[in-house]
């Protein structure tokens, strides 16, 4: 038994959820996104144009820089020394 046929050309990018209106990352399958959106509790089915460039994401600490990771390094230490100490 042969299942299948043709090449689905998938892409992951940034769309707004035409349901409840938010940035999420999804998967377009030959121009289309399928999927069930939780916030609303419905399912979705919307065309997407797959030539765009990717929309950045938009949440706080995605993507670090160098000085925040050290920031944020130093101060795990410092807890974990104070937690050390008062044991």
């Amino acid at each position: 038994m042969i299942i299948g046929g043709g090449v689905v050309k998938l892409k992951r990018l940034w769309v707004v959820c035409p349901a409840c209106g938010r940035k999420v990352e999804a998967v377009a399958t030959d121009g289309r996104v399928k999927g069930y959106c939780a916030v609303r509790g419905q399912y979705v089915d919307f065309p997407v144009d797959i030539n765009m460039p990717p929309m950045p994401p938009s949440f706080a600490g995605k993507h670090h820089t160098p000085e925040s990771k050290a920031k944020m390094a130093a101060s795990r230490q410092k807890y974990l020394r104070s937690q050390l100490e008062s044991s």
